[in-house]
């Protein structure tokens, strides 16, 4: 297989998981959402859950996208956004919030912190696979044939 065609396998894989990652987070957090609108500390509580959430699978999806390959190393920032795209679309249609404002809020959040993972994992999955190559090459001097 070409590096092109394996790099959109790749792609189209991760694009696949991801997609599949926000409808499973929908549904298990549909009855959670509303209570983002509480008032008191509560539903800080409840968005700041949301956030980590968001942004722990997003920076995961990244870092293991980017420790992966050379190229297209800011497709993460685009999984970031399918990661979401779930709970913008299936909270809208079924009325989550009880104002535009608070649906506004919550999705810039959870967008925001979404795509803040995936820079991280950006990051961290280069790191992590410069040091992997460092590691391999280290190794692989050390055991030539014939030395």
């Amino acid at each position: 297989m070409s590096e092109i065609k394996q790099q959109i396998a790749r792609a189209f894989a991760f694009t696949g998981a991801t997609l599949m990652m926000g409808v499973v987070i929908f549904f298990f957090t549909q009855g959670l959402i509303p209570l983002v609108e509480l008032p008191d500390i509560a539903g800080s509580v409840f968005l700041l859950g949301f956030i980590l959430v968001f942004l722990n699978l997003s920076f995961a999806m990244g870092r293991r996208f980017c420790s992966r390959t050379f190229e297209m190393e800011r497709f993460p920032l685009i999984l970031g956004l399918v990661l979401v795209l779930p709970t913008w679309v299936l909270s809208l249609m079924t009325d989550r919030f009880s104002g535009g404002s608070a649906a506004a809020l919550f999705l810039g959040v959870i967008t925001l912190a979404s795509i803040s993972g995936a820079f991280l994992g950006i990051r961290s999955g280069g790191r992590r696979r410069d040091r992997l190559i460092r590691e391999a090459l280290k190794s692989g001097g050390a055991k030539t044939p014939g030395s």
